[in-house]
């Protein structure tokens, strides 16, 4: 059972519905309308968010519990469990990708940007691509690093960085119940720094229209601890 799988239940707990997100993702899909694409759709409140909206939506997650309660919040949404690195399999074109919450962190390297590849291929004309990492350039520089605890009714949520290098990293997540540790996990994550980012979508044809440490808006600063939000079109 994977990390996400166990503490699924307490997902949208820890990960609420944002309408800032929502609305930086509308903001950027504009008047073209869908097809939109969830890559690591999590419990899948964005997507359904979209389809009740009117907007044609399909998310992909890798975690069949995830995928389970997606299916529940948006019954009329299109759901599959599936790799993000395997998209291509589902039939598009997007008007819009987008992959948020440093799901693409998951990837190894060579995996990412094949997935790109394949965005740059599915995506309509005109289309947007929307990725979200941590900010790594700021990451790279330590050796470990803690977030705050997320603290809920009844429950602690840890999570940290161990073990840093420019190749990869080890992340740490720990749940308290009432004072009781349910689960300690670990997976690995790939960082890429900005420039090198940036450098990868531009060789694909892409062109960057928006990089940002918020779905706020706020301007990027390499040197805070921050989100890494990339906004693409080709």
């Amino acid at each position: 059972m994977s990390m996400y799988s166990k503490f699924a239940a307490w997902y949208d707990r820890i990960f609420p519905f944002s309408p800032g997100v929502y609305a930086f993702l509308n903001h950027h899909l504009g008047d073209r309308g869908g097809p939109v694409l969830d890559l690591g759709c999590g419990t899948g409140d964005y997507c359904a968010a979209f389809t009740r909206d009117g907007v044609e939506a399909v998310g992909v997650d890798l975690d069949q519990a995830m995928i389970s309660q997606a299916r529940v919040r948006g019954p009329e949404t299109e759901f599959h469990v599936l790799d993000m690195a395997e998209f291509a399999t589902l039939e598009g074109p997007w008007n819009m990708i987008y992959s948020i919450g440093n799901t693409a962190a998951h990837l190894p390297r060579d995996r990412f940007w094949a997935c790109v590849d394949d965005v740059a291929a599915r995506l309509l004309p005109g289309g947007t691509w929307i990725v979200q990492v941590m900010n790594w350039d700021y990451v790279l520089g330590l050796q470990s690093f803690a977030f705050p605890a997320k603290v809920m009714e009844g429950a602690v949520f840890h999570r940290a960085y161990e073990d840093i290098t420019p190749h990869g990293l080890t992340f740490r997540t720990g749940l308290d119940i009432e004072g009781e540790r349910v689960f300690d996990d670990e997976v690995r994550l790939y960082p890429l720094p900005s420039v090198d980012m940036v450098a990868g979508h531009e060789q694909r044809g892409f062109r960057l229209v928006e990089h940002v440490s918020d779905y706020a808006g706020s301007g990027f600063d390499p040197d805070v601890f921050s989100a890494n939000i990339f906004v693409f079109t080709r």
